[in-house]
């Protein structure tokens, strides 16, 4: 039985993405534990959403931080951010839209924060070189939190492997959607 609250929001923040309205019994007994348990833990569902949206915030801010302490962005630092997609799948899927988030000034502010730094990085990406430059860092930012989050719900869907995920939002954030000759330079 799961009774660490880090492993029980992360059992959790699934279920409330695929079912909105998950009750408490269901949200606990999808996470493997009792209500009793859950109820200890996050005594309202409201706090039990509030937990996973700081949660999710804190997994933003962590992986953005590693980035953000390279100099120069390179390959690896893309590899780096797309290898921890989850959070970012998660921001867009539940801080954005769940209604005890929507408002809560810690929240939204810590949210537009994030945002913000995932533009200036990826920003400093086209500055590097890296990243296309015909399309505004606001753009690729918002394209590689709608990839996270369709890669985070094709995978718990169980139509992509956990694994395939950074590939491929990998290669549609640096080769776009057309074929390989299709992307090719000097290509159109």
């Amino acid at each position: 039985m799961r009774t660490d609250a880090a492993q029980v929001l992360d059992s959790a923040i699934p279920v409330l993405a695929k079912d909105r309205g998950a009750s408490m019994q269901v949200i606990a007994t999808r996470a493997g534990i009792s209500r009793a348990t859950l109820t200890r833990m996050f005594p309202t569902r409201q706090l039990l959403v509030q937990a996973m949206a700081a949660k999710i915030l804190d997994d933003c801010d962590r992986a953005l931080t590693r980035a953000e302490t390279v100099t120069g962005f390179t390959d690896q630092i893309l590899a780096g951010l797309v290898a921890e997609y989850r959070p970012f799948a998660q921001l867009w899927n539940l801080v954005y839209v769940e209604t005890d988030v929507l408002g809560a000034p810690e929240a939204t502010e810590r949210a537009e924060d994030i945002f913000a730094r995932t533009v200036a990085l990826l920003a400093a990406g086209q500055h590097a070189g890296v990243l296309r430059t015909d399309m505004p860092p606001t753009w690729l930012a918002s394209t590689f939190c709608g990839l996270a989050e369709t890669a985070w719900e094709l995978t718990l869907e169980g139509h992509m492997g956990t694994r395939q995920a950074p590939d491929f939002i990998t290669t549609v954030l640096l080769h776009g959607l057309g074929t390989p000759a299709a992307v090719a330079p000097g290509a159109r």
